[in-house]
């Protein structure tokens, strides 16, 4: 198992989410987990929702909360972004401004409400009018049939971000390698919130890795070329993110 991996969505922040962390004993607890699971780059992710709170303010709690408990994570990276949920116009806030670190590359996440021909119009008018890069977190989890995956693969430059969690789970298999197979860079995240009901979970991908297929067994297979593929294109993402397009204001 490599110790490089890159957690590409973690609500590591304690006291950022209302489903996170409020304790930094527990943030630090978070780190130390993935650190063990093999990750040396952490990409603290909180929710931002442009209807509950202006960019200035939950920048302002981001670098509050990081100030708070950097010193705990060790030699561990930590790159400060924001899952931002998209909705119909979110090209109006200035959510360029909570890409990954420095970086024009965006995490977006789906709305809990059935897929529409607005979801297309909404992320290409934000990234094209910031010219961004999107990342759609934990495209696994929304129900989506197989063409409106596809409509999301046709977004220029559009990376898929899946749990990392989720490869454990045979039944998820086909899904992900449909996903997979659609030329699209997928990516690997923890989407860890706590310690106990939504915990670091990148051990699955050394798991998976070690583990031997039996005779008849395809599904292991089937997980570790997953795994090889989003390690793949976690070097594409890396590049990115640490070789900024831009200075933000």
């Amino acid at each position: 198992m490599t110790d490089r991996c890159i957690d590409f969505h973690c609500h590591l922040l304690p006291g950022m989410d209302f489903d996170g962390t409020d304790s930094k004993s527990e943030s630090a607890k978070m780190c130390k987990l993935l650190k063990t699971q093999g990750v040396a780059t952490i990409c603290a992710t909180p929710h931002f929702y442009a209807w509950d709170e202006t960019v200035d303010a939950f920048l302002a709690r981001r670098a509050a909360a990081y100030d708070a408990v950097r010193s705990l994570y060790g030699d561990v990276r930590i790159v400060l972004g924001a899952e931002v949920q998209l909705y119909e116009n979110l090209h109006e806030a200035p959510v360029d401004r909570m890409c990954y670190g420095d970086s024009n590359v965006l995490l977006l996440e789906l709305p809990d409400r059935p897929f529409g021909a607005w979801v297309v119009s909404a992320i290409e008018n934000t990234v094209f009018k910031y010219s961004l890069i999107p990342v759609i977190a934990h495209i696994e989890r929304y129900g989506l049939r197989t063409e409106e995956i596809r409509q999301l693969a046709a977004i220029p430059r559009v990376i898929f971000q899946i749990t990392a969690d989720t490869l454990k789970d045979r039944r998820m298999l086909p899904l992900l390698d449909r996903i997979a197979s659609m030329g699209v860079p997928v990516v690997l995240g923890s989407d860890a919130h706590n310690t106990s009901s939504r915990p670091p979970c990148f051990d699955t991908v050394g798991n998976c890795l070690a583990e031997k297929p039996r005779l008849f067994d395809s599904s292991v297979k089937k997980a570790q070329a997953l795994i090889q593929n989003c390690l793949g294109s976690q070097e594409i993402l890396e590049k990115l993110i640490f070789t900024p397009a831009r200075t933000k204001a």
